[in-house]
């Protein structure tokens, strides 16, 4: 056997062994036991153990399937597999904490009519959820299967290792972490038990609730206090409350320990995200990474202060397509913005110190990875924090920090070899997971480019290659002929092998094959032309073209932007968020609404947000912005009792008769333009009110409008909390179509006993609560305590006139059918809205001391 057959045998079983050393554990073995070592050496390469340390002319060893040694003084032991990394970069695996690797992704829902047929339960079995967007008892690692393919496909861009679960429902299940590697699923698990995938959207639940943004965060809200519930009274043998056993619930179970395992949050915008950070602090649940949405740079200050981890995709827009002239009005502002912005969102937020990962998901095609993370680069993001957010950042917020992100001693041998700088412009040329080396291009591949002076059937030629690998091609001239072009080019490892038409060169017809090995430089080999042989040999005279790229350094710098940030930012925002002034406004005629009525010639003071004089000829504290309003009126600012402006994905949660657990306070869009368009019509405050889809809505907001401030900064904070009710055709579902008429009330007399009847419920809770907050801390251990009930918290807020009522109504006989069941329950009615027949129960009305809210017109 020759010596390069016995080279070729020997790299074949040097990979067999590679594959087998991570072997099945737990499968009685078929043949003979395998002990052969995996022992790799990668010597003199570049090496980054972590971002921000780099060691030159290193060696990296690998002992089966782990970092042993790394090092610029470390000795390669007897019997390593040598690899020569001189030429090239070692990098950590990369890791994408987001995936649905190796998990059947859900199949799409289909988008259906609002006229289907509304599905109000969830089929309940093994102790699943009663709402079908809860997944939350789904253990993911159950169902991995590797998938090889999309395994290539992301090893080719550098990834080593994966967080997965199904995207699909509000609570997703939990991920797990997995290798990207060769082998059974059982073996390429790294860490089994992982975060909740959540997020806001309902994904392929047919269940009619929730249908709306606010009756997501509302189902969050009730589940997340139900799996605390849940927690202390399952198992417990005293139910007094319940008169049966606490049901066995998986969901609940798998949430109970959210706090510790963690939650990935998958956000749309920087509102939602700002919105997510809202609700998981009510329940102080801090180890929560948001998954981004590349707007993070919009409320940059605010997304710092959350706190919060970021899982960054890197799907940057498309730039607006503006081919004529009529297309620039179909192009917003803030779209215009965002796709100037949105490669420099990375940057922003490590400049500003926020912790972040980066991952793959939302990539249309998965190679635009490489491209847009170096578009980020540009921008201002340091190759140190890319480095970081692929690996040691990933590692941490997977909880796989003590195994994965780094090339240190004791790591898994998860590596990334790499042909120049990969954050200017180098390439990944293989990948060690586990220590099984998986290539996307040849290692150190052998460079045959250049001039060779060869003779072929005694004619003196110049056979010229350029390229490398598959792209390896050449020519073949002599001094009286013109160049021909070499066929069937193929290089393996030292071997060449091409063929000439000797036509041009020769004259003859025939074809000269030649097969031959570079060795030191020199090609040695041999012509076959017909049936005989011509041994021929020659050094490589030039360079040519080498296949190795001359590594550019990275080049980081701050964006230099044309548009200009803005809050809110988009059009009509502000430079900057408004201050509060102290200002003397004079000579102005003041409409006091109040018994003094309209003042001529009048000044006011405001000091602190507030009036604080109001007179003739007022003298001017000082530091005070003076506003000369010789002219002009000045009035209080007008109060929108009923508004359904500034509320994102939907205004009405309509699925059920009752859903006094929606708060619109959940969902206020700061940046709606009616804010602005109300402020230039004199308004500055307006209650939101949720929709009239039921007897009993949702809580209500009172927002100030502060253009330019986040949801948050909207809320005026000293209002009284209130909620809307509604009377009429639509709570019972009058022209909603054939298909819903199975819901409670389909008639008026319904909608009375609708609300009679969620009152007496809110009685009946209120008084469970009181009678276990009596019991004593010894008493409380054996007692199932109540659940906590968000519907019906807000009625007792009603009944203990902490919140008031807000009633949509038109017709006289239900205003009085309100009234009374309001006195017979011992609630109040605080404002009737719309009222077109309240001239007729004026009366009424003042004796329950009710008000009213008509049309303007």
């Amino acid at each position: 056997m020759t010596s390069e057959r016995l080279s070729l045998l020997s790299a074949a079983l040097l990979a067999t062994f590679a594959g087998s050393s991570h072997a099945d554990q737990t499968t009685p073995i078929q043949g003979i036991i395998d002990k052969t070592p995996n022992l790799v050496a990668l010597t003199g390469a570049t090496v980054y153990t972590e971002p921000g340390k780099k060691l030159e002319k290193a060696t990296v060893l690998i002992a089966d399937g782990r970092i042993s040694a790394v090092g610029t003084k470390v000795t390669v032991p007897a019997g390593y597999q040598q690899i020569d990394a001189s030429r090239y970069t070692l990098y950590p695996g990369f890791i994408d904490p987001y995936t649905q690797y190796g998990i059947a992704a859900a199949e799409k829902a289909k988008r259906g009519s609002y006229r289907d047929a509304p599905v109000y339960t969830n089929e309940r079995k093994g102790g699943n959820a009663s709402n079908a967007a809860i997944h939350a008892e789904k253990d993911w690692v159950t169902e991995f299967e590797p998938d090889a393919k999309a395994a290539e496909q992301l090893r080719k861009l550098g990834f080593t290792a994966t967080q997965s679960a199904r995207f699909d429902g509000i609570f997703r299940g939990q991920a797990f972490v997995s290798s990207l590697g060769d082998g059974l699923a059982n073996e390429l698990v790294l860490k089994a038990s992982g975060p909740q995938f959540m997020a806001f959207d309902k994904g392929t639940s047919k269940q009619s609730y929730p249908s709306s943004l606010m009756g997501s965060i509302a189902l969050i809200r009730q589940t997340l206090s139900d799996a605390n519930w849940y927690n202390t009274a399952y198992g417990k043998t005293d139910v007094r409350y319940f008169n049966e056993p606490v049901e066995f619930n998986a969901a609940l179970a798998s949430i109970s320990n959210i706090a510790q395992a963690g939650v990935v949050f998958e956000t749309n915008d920087d509102r939602s995200l700002l919105r997510a950070n809202q609700l998981f602090n009510e329940f102080k649940l801090n180890n929560v990474t948001m998954v981004g949405s590349g707007y993070e740079y919009v409320r940059l200050a605010d997304i710092k202060a959350s706190g919060r981890s970021l899982i960054l995709p890197l799907n940057f827009p498309a730039a607006p397509e503006v081919e004529q002239v009529a297309d620039q009005l179909d192009v917003s502002l803030a779209d215009l913005r965002h796709w100037e912005r949105a490669s420099a969102n990375a940057a922003a937020l490590a400049q500003a110190g926020v912790p972040f990962a980066l991952t793959t998901y939302r990539l249309k095609e998965l190679k635009q990875f490489w491209p847009n993370l170096r578009k980020a680069v540009k921008q201002g993001l340091t190759a140190d924090k890319a480095l970081a957010a692929l690996t040691t950042e990933p590692a941490r917020l997977a909880g796989v920090a003590d195994k994965l992100g780094k090339i240190a001693p004791g790591y898994q041998a998860d590596i990334v070899l790499a042909d120049g700088d990969l954050f200017a412009d180098g390439s990944i040329v293989a990948t060690w997971i586990r220590g099984q080396q998986h290539n996307v291009e040849t290692v150190n591949p052998v460079e045959f480019a250049g001039d060779y002076q060869l003779t072929v059937a005694g004619k003196a030629i110049t056979v010229n290659l350029t390229g490398a690998g598959d792209k390896l091609s050449g020519t073949a001239a002599a001094v009286d002929a013109e160049a021909v072009k070499l066929t069937d080019v193929k290089a393996q490892q030292q071997q060449l092998q091409f063929n000439l038409a000797l036509k041009t060169l020769t004259g003859s017809a025939q074809v000269a094959q030649f097969s031959g090995r570079l060795t030191d430089n020199v090609l040695t080999g041999k012509w076959q032309i017909a049936t005989r042989s011509e041994s021929v040999s020659a050094k490589r005279q030039t360079a040519g073209q080498s296949i190795t790229q001359q590594a550019k350094k990275t080049q980081s710098t701050a964006a230099t932007m044309l548009s200009k940030m803005t809050f809110p930012n988009r059009a009509y925002g502000l430079p900057e968020l408004a201050k509060q002034q102290n200002v003397h406004i004079k000579n102005a005629t003041v409409w006091t609404a109040e018994q003094d009525g309209i003042l001529e010639q009048t000044d006011v003071i405001v000091r602190n947000g507030k009036f604080d004089k109001i007179g003739k000829n007022l003298s001017t504290p000082s530091g005070f912005t003076v506003i000369d309003a010789t002219g002009m009126h000045l009035t209080p600012g007008i109060i929108d009792e009923h508004s359904h402006v500034a509320i994102e994905a939907g205004v009405n949660e309509g699925t059920a008769a009752v859903t006094s657990e929606v708060r619109i306070g959940d969902v206020i869009n700061p940046e709606d333009i009616n804010l602005y368009r109300g402020l230039a019509g004199g308004t500055t405050t307006a209650q939101l009110l949720h929709g009239s889809a039921n007897p009993i809505g949702g809580q209500a907001q009172v927002i100030q409008f502060r253009w330019g401030e986040t949801a948050e900064g909207l809320k005026m904070k000293s209002a009284p909390p209130s909620i809307k009710f509604a009377l009429g055709e639509n709570v019972k579902q009058s022209n909603w179509g054939d298909a819903f008429t199975s819901r409670y009330p389909q008639t008026r007399i319904g909608v009375e006993t609708t609300i009679r009847d969620a009152f007496q419920a809110a009685k009946e809770y209120k008084t469970k609560l009181a009678a276990y907050n009596k019991l004593s801390k010894r008493q409380r251990e054996d007692v199932a305590p109540p659940r906590i009930d968000y519907r019906l918290q807000a009625l007792v807020e009603i009944l203990d006139k902490q919140r008031f009522i807000h009633t949509h109504s038109y017709v006289a006989s239900e205003i009085l059918m309100l009234i009374e069941l309001a006195d017979e329950m011992g609630f109040n009615i605080t404002t009737f809205t719309h009222i077109l027949e309240g001239y007729k129960t004026s009366k009424e009305m003042l004796a329950h001391g009710a008000s009213a809210s008509t049309f303007a017109d």
